[in-house]
């Protein structure tokens, strides 16, 4: 089985934070961004430390590297769910005081910290990781959201997860995606409606990728449809297209889990709810390039504006919407 590997250039380069091999800088550091917690190297010797990291309401994803022989001691996070996704090298997590146990490797693995359990992780000189912080309340949401029912209580994640095949291998390309467009010039980190739904697909991922207690739920099939969700879905985004949607929250909008609204929106209209927020987007995109000019208009610039990202995907949804390229319609 082929492994997918990162590319040579060092993820998020351009969102440096930290570069020491002093300990107690590197603590400081990554509890800055991350949680409090205990680091060590084995024998007090120096680190090769790094970690670049860019930061939402969402999720924190970096690149970290501790470079030495480390081992992090960290109490319940309390407020967040920590996931870590290795690269390259080796690591051994433990939770509960030692009761559950898993080591990752790199490509292969990754690792999931909890609220509301102590936990260790010591790495191997080689290790690099996406290091993710998940806060507890959007992720939660989301979790209600997509299952039509409020989550009350932390999420067991199963410490462990395969990111080789399956759900896990999904979670791994979503959060290689996300990492390349912040990466790009142009890209996501300048169009925030772009960035929210690839955010918010990551977390998604996540809740797929990872055992938990709602993972039945999840899966369970819903044969439910609501016609005055529909309709109250269809005025908002209308009204909001311009805001950072998800189905997700336009489920919570209309009082429906995400299966029953993606149901009624199939039977009543004949698409899903992100096809119809992107048919909307399309037409405003539509009315901005024909009153643009086109010396001061941009085409890439408007399209990343309502959230589109891929612009030669964005280009082809246009023209079968439309007829005409987005340039045309701008030079005409």
């Amino acid at each position: 089985m082929s492994v997918a590997t990162e590319p040579v250039d060092e993820p998020l380069r351009a969102h440096a934070v930290m570069n020491t091999d002093d300990v107690d800088e590197a603590r400081h550091v990554v509890t800055e961004v991350y949680v409090p917690h205990d680091l060590d190297s084995s024998g007090g010797l120096p680190l090769d430390a790094r970690l670049n990291c860019v930061a939402s309401p969402r999720l924190t994803l970096g690149y970290l590297v501790y470079g030495a022989n480390a081992a992090l001691t960290l109490p319940p996070l309390e407020h967040c769910y920590h996931v870590n996704l290795t690269l390259s090298g080796r690591t051994r997590v433990t939770r509960r005081g030692g009761r559950e146990e898993a080591s990752t490797s790199g490509g292969r693995s990754g690792a999931v910290l909890l609220p509301h359990e102590d936990s260790t992780v010591t790495w191997t000189p080689e290790a690099t990781q996406y290091a993710m912080k998940f806060p507890r309340g959007p992720l939660e949401e989301h979790l209600g959201a997509l299952i039509g029912q409020p989550v009350t209580d932390p999420l067991d994640f199963a410490v462990s997860f395969d990111m080789t095949s399956g759900a896990g291998a999904a979670l791994h390309s979503a959060v290689r995606f996300l990492r390349t467009e912040i990466d790009r010039p142009g890209g996501i980190a300048e169009a925030p409606l772009a960035r929210a739904q690839l955010e918010t697909y990551v977390m998604t991922a996540l809740l797929h990728g990872v055992g938990h207690r709602y993972s039945d739920d999840l899966r369970a099939p819903s044969e439910r449809e609501h016609p005055a969700a529909v309709r109250r879905v269809v005025e908002y985004i209308e009204a909001h297209a311009d805001e950072p949607l998800t189905v997700p929250a336009l489920a919570r909008h209309a009082g429906v889990s995400v299966r029953s609204l993606q149901i009624s929106f199939a039977r009543h209209l004949g698409v899903t709810p992100s096809e119809y927020l992107r048919d909307v987007r399309l037409t405003r995109v539509h009315a901005d390039l024909v009153a643009g000019n086109p010396a001061d208009t941009s085409v890439t610039e408007r399209a990343g504006a309502w959230g589109f990202v891929h612009l030669s995907r964005f280009s082809e949804q246009y023209r079968r919407k439309f007829g005409v390229l987005p340039s045309q319609t701008l030079r005409s």
